[in-house]
């Protein structure tokens, strides 16, 4: 993340500030003068705002301040967002292991929908996952 904000170091700290202004616009008038897709960019990140607590009105400060961004630096380009099927797949997995107690595969499998032996598999990928996060390669630079 540190690398990305360098990226645009020069450039971001004049665009920040004009995006500082956007306190003093109604949100309603932003929502009108942006195209329809920025709106919406704008409506997904002030719900998910509100849903980890924010108060209203400033989450769609903040989220037209996040989609300004967006829009400054992926504006005009054929961008591919991915719709989130692999992260909804890693979370999932991640919960899979979180409540896996060594005994409950049977209940895992009727909650997730999954087999035993997919389950066994997600298992395996978690534990090897923790482990090189906390274990060092002996090969690695």
């Amino acid at each position: 993340m540190e690398a990305q904000q360098d990226l645009f170091a020069d450039d971001h700290t004049a665009i920040g500030q004009m995006f500082d202004q956007l306190d003093q616009i109604p949100p309603a008038e932003l929502v009108h003068r942006w195209p329809q897709s920025l709106a919406e960019l704008i409506d997904v990140l002030a719900c998910e705002l509100k849903r980890q607590g924010v108060e209203s009105g400033k989450a769609s400060q903040m989220a037209a301040k996040q989609a300004g961004a967006v829009a400054h630096y992926l504006g005009g380009r054929s961008t591919y967002i991915p719709n989130g099927s692999s992260l909804k797949e890693a979370l999932r997995d991640y919960l899979i292991y979180a409540q896996f107690n060594g005994r409950n595969v049977p209940d895992l499998c009727r909650e997730f929908g999954l087999s035993e032996s997919h389950i066994y598999g997600i298992i395996r990928q978690q534990r090897a996952l923790i482990r090189r996060r906390y274990q060092r390669d002996l090969f690695d630079d």
